[in-house]
């Protein structure tokens, strides 16, 4: 529905272009020079560098004022940024082929946000306008650089629109425990935002000392300088998590923007609370903040036109993606939502982990619950199911450990890898860093999964890409014919879903094979399945 209706918007805006102004810079004419090669994975720009680190992800560190940071990341990231927008564009093309499809797509989501550009702080235009002009012009057939890129920060909010249609499903939980002789306060999380394998391949670790506010590091992507995972030199924590919202009818501020304003500009839950509500959203957000200074998390929720913040009445705090705060959470919306989808099942599943963990929660043990693939309680659902805390799908997972000054970063495979560890109150000190040598604390490092060298994870990979093509295929009501042999394999994959039990059963059901149909259909129904709208369509085309 939504790619329909930007199509459909996007026939309006061929009439009606949308090209955006360039912000009022405050130095216009400023120069930056290309980056030194230090070698093949590490350069340096004046105080600022990026480098790979040995687990796969991308650090950068980067300084100065808001157009000069900008040119600084452009420079820096240039490989990076043009890579990830033909990621992007590559699976545009993949959900909707053909060139004129395509060009209205993108032209209705410019027209939907054709006063974008007011709604953002002049600061961060003039960020993201200094990292345009280090964009590819092979996609300027599109649009103009300044309008692509304005218009990939706003994507994160069309994602979170289709969370409706099962596209977003991200986790959070924290525990603290204060104490005189001791404190620990640890938070976790995971990024489900899937766009596509690529699109997490090249994970940009970002340290930011900007020249107002405070340092922050938050996890990010080519070309994006709004925050979805992040922490600042105060021990201010933020990530989002998508809540179910209405169709908005235009664009507002988009919601990675206002947390980035609340990382860069706020220490305590009031100050990021204040700066929330200077902000209007066009879909429902709730941001989950981690505080060093007030001891505890807290969840601000935001809809078009409201704002709440829901405190916990424990000393812990579980986010999924339905409201919790008293004003919202006996909304239709909310009571819908968690009737019929998976936001109740990986809460549940996150609270008795943290419930029956002990009064002090290390990250080790947080990378534990973060990488769980079983069921609320604790029953084989098949690798994959949204029910899970661990979909598989997760850009990034994180940890922060505010008493000890540190966070982790995963690395791929999902949260499977190796969590980085770092020490949050260095940030700024970042530029007098040798980028040749690890800004990570290695000693610390959480150590990747059993699963992630198992057979059941090789198993996986296989099923995850024998189900694109089976639904590929029977989206297109495609002639191929599956053997006996294969349709066994292929469930045997992934045994306890229910999707491969399900997909085979819609083959057969396109078949016109009613009896074979049926037979799938039984055995899927009899697995745990997240959606009731999956549910309904099993039901729908099973007959006694």
């Amino acid at each position: 529905m939504i790619i329909v209706g930007l199509i459909l918007i996007g026939r309006f805006a061929f009439i009606h272009k949308v090209t955006y102004d360039a912000p009022e810079l405050k130095n216009p004419d400023l120069i930056i020079e290309d980056p030194v090669a230090l070698d093949s994975t590490t350069f340096k720009l004046g105080k600022n560098w990026l480098r790979l680190n040995e687990q796969g992800n991308w650090e950068c560190y980067v300084e100065g004022d808001p157009y000069e940071r900008g040119l600084i990341i452009g420079k820096l990231q240039r490989t990076l940024l043009q890579k990830q927008e033909e990621v992007f564009i590559a699976e545009i093309e993949k959900h909707l082929p053909g060139k004129l499809k395509q060009k209205l797509m993108l032209n209705g989501i410019a027209w939907f946000n054709r006063n974008l550009p007011e709604t953002i702080p002049n600061e961060y235009l003039q960020e993201i306008y200094g990292v345009s002009q280090s964009f590819s012009d092979a996609y300027d057939n599109i649009g103009p650089k300044f309008n692509r890129i304005l218009n990939y920060h706003a994507a994160h909010d069309i994602g979170h629109m289709a969370q409706n249609m099962n596209l977003v499903g991200c986790s959070a939980g924290a525990k603290w425990s204060l104490t005189d002789q001791d404190s620990s306060f640890i938070l976790g999380r995971n990024f489900d935002f899937y766009f596509g394998d690529d699109f997490a391949q090249n994970k940009i670790i970002l340290f930011c000392n900007p020249t107002s506010g405070y340092s922050y590091s938050s996890v990010t992507w080519g070309g994006f300088c709004g925050v979805v995972s992040g922490i600042n030199e105060a021990g201010l924590s933020i990530t989002l998590n998508a809540l179910p919202a209405d169709w908005p009818t235009s664009s507002s501020t988009p919601v990675s923007i206002i947390s980035r304003d609340i990382l860069q500009y706020a220490s305590t839950m009031d100050e990021a609370l204040a700066i929330a509500k200077k902000y209007d959203v066009f879909v429902s957000e709730s941001f989950t903040i981690g505080s060093k200074k007030d001891g505890k998390a807290a969840i601000i929720e935001k809809s078009p036109g409201k704002t709440f913040i829901y405190y916990s009445d424990s000393n812990s705090l579980i986010a999924t993606n339905h409201y919790q705060s008293d004003s919202l959470k006996d909304s239709q919306l909310n009571k819908d939502h968690r009737l019929n989808a998976d936001s109740d099942f990986r809460f549940a599943k996150m609270k008795s982990m943290i419930d029956s963990s002990s009064s002090e929660l290390s990250p080790t043990k947080m990378a534990k619950m973060l990488r769980a693939k079983k069921g609320p309680d604790n029953e084989n659902i098949g690798f994959g199911n949204p029910m899970a805390i661990n979909q598989l799908l997760a850009h990034h997972s994180i940890i922060f450990d505010y008493y000890k000054n540190q966070f982790y970063i995963s690395s791929t495979p999902f949260q499977e890898g190796t969590f980085s560890c770092y020490d949050f109150s260095k940030i700024a000190q970042m530029g007098d860093h040798n980028p040749k040598e690890s800004i990570a604390i290695d000693s610390l490092a959480i150590q990747p999964s059993n699963f992630s060298t198992s057979s059941d994870f090789s198993d996986f990979k296989k099923y995850k890409k024998l189900a694109a093509l089976f639904k590929q295929n029977l989206s297109k009501e495609s002639d191929t014919t599956y053997s006996e042999e294969f349709l066994s394999h292929f469930i045997d994959l992934n045994p306890y879903y229910y999707e491969p039990y399900a997909l085979v059963g819609h083959y057969y059901f396109l078949k016109e094979n009613q009896s074979k149909a049926n037979t799938y259909y039984t055995k899927a129904l009899e697995k745990p399945i997240a959606y009731k709208s999956d549910i309904d369509l099993i039901k729908e085309r099973k007959t006694e």
